[in-house]
C-alpha cells in the first residue's frame, strides 16, 4: 500500500503507518483494519495504546498517539489521510 513518489522514486509512508514505530509482523491493510473495526465498536473508548498491545501485538504505537482513545486515533488517521489526498491532488495540478 506504499507510493513511490514519481520524482524521487523514494517511497512515501501512507499516514496511518506515521501513527507506529513499526506494526511488527502485521501488515498495513491489516492494522487498518483492526482499527475501523474498533472505532465503529464499544472498543472506541479503550485507551489507544491498550488496543493497539491487544490487536496488533508486536507493534510499537508511537506514545503521542497512545494517550487517547481509539476514536481519537481514528480521526486523526482520518484528517491525516484527507489532507494527503488534497495535496496530492494539488501537486498533480
Amino acid at each position: 500500500m506504499k507510493q513511490v513518489n514519481a520524482g524521487t522514486g523514494a517511497r512515501a509512508n501512507h499516514p496511518f503507518e506515521r501513527c507506529f514505530h513499526n506494526l511488527g509482523e502485521h501488515s498495513l491493510d491489516d492494522a487498518l483494519g483492526a482499527l475501523k473495526g474498533a472505532a465503529q465498536s464499544e472498543q472506541c473508548s479503550l485507551n489507544a495504546y491498550d488496543w493497539a498491545q491487544q490487536a496488533l501485538p508486536g507493534a510499537e504505537l508511537k506514545p503521542g498517539y497512545g494517550y487517547g482513545t481509539v476514536e481519537e486515533l481514528h480521526r486523526i488517521y482520518r484528517r491525516d489521510f484527507e489532507t494527503s489526498r488534497v495535496k496530492d491532488a494539488l501537486r498533480e495540478n
